[in-house]
């Protein structure tokens, strides 16, 4: 190192060291002084000698003393403010001389108890003479005001421009709102309240043309890695319908005129307040008469039902408005489309690579929420009411926010049917094996031991954490940008039919859902879990206590729609990605439109993914588990599966009630039909319950075992 530069490095240091001991020396001072000052009886002869000297020349401006001395820690102590030793002493002396003189201008003016000491009584009245009492008084304050702005460093010039800028930006918010608020007046139509037409905020923008500030920086961070990855384009996917829907104000008056004429049949007096018109569902705030009762308004749903020639509606109290809400579907539907959400302001500003873009609300106002502040989410729904296409509208949210070295997903479709378009897809993640033979897992078994290993993931993830002393994933992945580390990525579970999985192998998937639920969020683990038979034998009170987000579409009885969300509602939807959506904490679900995607439009996503042919790579887990990943049926069940099949052969027929009369119990039969199902020797179309069976698969194994 050349001899220069290290004296130069020297000097530094000394200058460091330097400011760091003054610091510490005005620490000191402030505290003495501060003790001084408030126990001048307990500080001893010194200290109270220094007390009547310093009182006697300032007076009551000798308290602003302390915070002198400690505005000087803060000045040595921070390496970015300059020092200015003999300007800031002078601010000092001149602070503490103005103050004396405030003070006694004070005691003359407003005639309080306040002593200026030997500075204030002597200079003070010059002041008075030249200038009087009240103007000597507003002249030294500004004085006073000058010179400890200047010790403080305090720009006025900024401040005052702070301070007009904020109050012209504030009176005309406030013009905006008055104004907002003239064409929100009720007016009277034919001895009829004409309600307020509530239409969509403002604050939504269809086609976004700026963008703030945190997701430009977000997209620059994700490009500036090894790998260019480019997140998809919106443009691969349909224009949103909604971004144009609307509904005629004649349409809409007319139809809550037939409502409230309903209603007045039935005795029920109510007045609609408000109308609030969205793509799918239109809801009707009414404000019941005194002593009028919700409950009446429950009892004849299905008669309102009739009236308004709908399917159903969904009756709702808004507790916030003092109404209720009466939700109508629309004549005519719109569909809801997912690119019209991923453009809105709230899905581009979001900062988490785990955004959710469900759908949109009643008034057609995009619906975004994140995966991590869940931390797992629950989802029901019944055949044909949008599930599935809620789980594809999940997946590529997160495909439109993450890298594949960001965010993976643990696939888990027993069904076989929904999720095999993202198999090659270089965000899947399986920790049984290498990134390269990652698939979607379909067989209950293959799944137990992925859920089993995924939990010595997250205890792996959890002892290298401690060992940073990070309480989580975030924490972890700053520190490995401070130290040019490999960051950790999160790890999404998507389990598409629960129950299919709790019919062979409930106890292990229990147990494995469990220890996830209650501790994977802090390693970056979630869950979602669907089902379309939300019982209590597949959503058990474990699972639900750990899954405070819930989902639900359409359900086929209220007693689904109570194991899901807690409350009725869920029967009463339409279907077609009809949902209510019950947030961590909230007491009532919001209901939503849920964002269609086709699946065409889902391949084209996936193709300009896999196009970028991104590097797989991520270690699998060898720890070995207690359980086995393939279901042999020779050594699995023995005899009895060959017997069941045997029997299968000679009834031409199966059924639970046969097996049970052959095998005995109604569990041993259960577990045998879910075991020949999962196989394929039998299957379910569709739409039936009728048992399909493939007796040429069954006489092929037959003939092998026979062998």
């Amino acid at each position: 190192m050349p001899k220069r530069k290290k004296n130069k490095l020297k000097e530094q240091e000394s200058i460091k060291v330097n400011r760091e001991m003054s610091a510490l020396f005005f620490a000191l001072l402030s505290f003495l002084s501060t003790y001084v000052f408030v126990v001048p009886e307990r500080s001893g002869i010194i200290g109270h000698a220094f007390f009547v000297i310093v009182f006697s020349i300032f007076g009551m401006a000798s308290y602003a003393l302390s915070f002198i001395f400690f505005w000087y820690f803060i000045i040595y102590i921070r390496q970015s403010i300059k020092i200015k030793e003999r300007i800031d002493f002078i601010f000092a002396v001149l602070s503490l001389i103005s103050l004396s003189i405030l003070f006694e201008s004070m005691r003359l003016v407003f005639k309080v108890r306040l002593f200026g000491g030997w500075i204030g009584v002597t200079f003070y009245p010059f002041f008075g003479e030249m200038f009087g009492d009240a103007l000597s008084f507003i002249l030294i304050f500004v004085i006073f005001f000058i010179i400890s702005a200047s010790f403080l460093r305090i720009s006025i010039v900024s401040l005052l421009y702070n301070f007009v800028k904020k109050l012209i930006k504030d009176i005309k918010a406030s013009k905006h709102t008055e104004s907002i608020l003239q064409k929100q007046t009720i007016e009277t139509f034919d001895q009829f309240i004409k309600p307020n037409i509530v239409n969509r905020s403002e604050r939504e923008d269809k086609k976004i043309t700026e963008i703030d500030n945190s997701a430009v920086i977000k997209q620059e961070s994700l490009n500036s890695k090894s790998f260019n990855y480019k997140l998809p384009p919106v443009e691969l996917l349909k224009n949103d319908a909604t971004s144009n829907f609307f509904t005629s104000k004649d349409d809409l008056l007319k139809r809550a005129e037939l409502l409230k004429n309903t209603l007045r049949d039935f005795g029920i007096d109510a007045e609609i307040k408000d109308i609030i018109p969205g793509p799918v569902v239109t809801r009707y705030d009414l404000v019941l008469a005194p002593g009028v009762r919700i409950q009446v308004l429950y009892n004849i749903a299905d008669n309102i039902s009739l009236a308004m020639r709908t399917s159903s509606i969904r009756i709702v109290p808004i507790p916030e408005k003092a109404v209720v809400g009466i939700e109508v579907p629309n004549p005519q539907s719109t569909v809801v489309g997912l690119r019209g959400i991923l453009e809105s302001r709230a899905f581009i500003n979001a900062s988490s690579l785990l955004s959710l873009a469900l759908g949109k609300t009643m008034d057609g106002i995009g619906y975004v929420t994140d995966l991590v502040q869940m931390p797992h989410l629950l989802i029901a729904g019944a055949t044909g009411s949008g599930k599935s296409v809620g789980i594809h509208t999940i997946i590529l949210s997160i495909l439109y926010k993450a890298r594949p070295d960001e965010v993976k997903f643990l696939l888990i479709d027993p069904k076989r049917v929904e999720m095999p378009i993202y198999r090659d897809i270089p965000h899947l993640y399986n920790p049984c094996v290498s990134a390269s033979q990652a698939d979607i897992i379909t067989n209950p078994r293959e799944a137990s031991v992925a859920l089993k290993k995924l939990v010595i993931v997250m205890e792996e993830r959890y002892e290298k954490f401690a060992k940073l002393m990070v309480r989580n994933i975030e924490e972890y992945n700053s520190k490995m940008i401070e130290t040019s580390g490999e960051k950790e990525f999160y790890i999404v579970v998507i389990i598409d039919e629960l129950a299919d999985l709790m019919l062979i192998v409930q106890k292990e998937i229990e147990d494995s859902i469990q220890r996830l639920a209650q501790m994977a969020r802090a390693v970056g683990v979630h869950l979602i879990l669907a089902t379309q038979r939300p019982s209590v034998n597949v959503i058990t009170g474990v699972i639900k206590a750990n899954f405070p987000a819930r989902l639900s579409f359409q359900t086929t009885s209220k007693i689904d729609s109570r194991v899901i969300l807690d409350t009725l509602g869920a029967e009463a939807l339409m279907g077609k990605g009809d949902m209510l959506f019950l947030p961590p904490g909230e007491a009532r679900p919001t209901r939503l439109q849920g964002a269609f995607v086709s699946l065409q439009e889902a391949e084209k996503i996936i193709s300009f993914i896999n196009a970028q042919n991104f590097p797989k790579f991520y270690e699998p887990i060898i720890t070995e588990v207690d359980a086995k990943s393939n279901v042999d049926l020779n050594k699995e069940k023995g005899s009895d599966i060959i017997s069941a099949l045997k029997l299968i052969n000679e009834r031409k027929r199966i059924s639970q009630d046969l097996l049970k009369a052959n095998f005995g119990g109604s569990a041993r039969a259960t577990n045998i039909l879910s075991i020949l199902e999962v196989e394929g020797f039998i299957s379910k179309p569709e739409g039936t319950n009728k048992w399909h069976i493939d007796f040429d698969k069954i006489s092929k194994y037959l003939e092998n075992v026979g062998n």
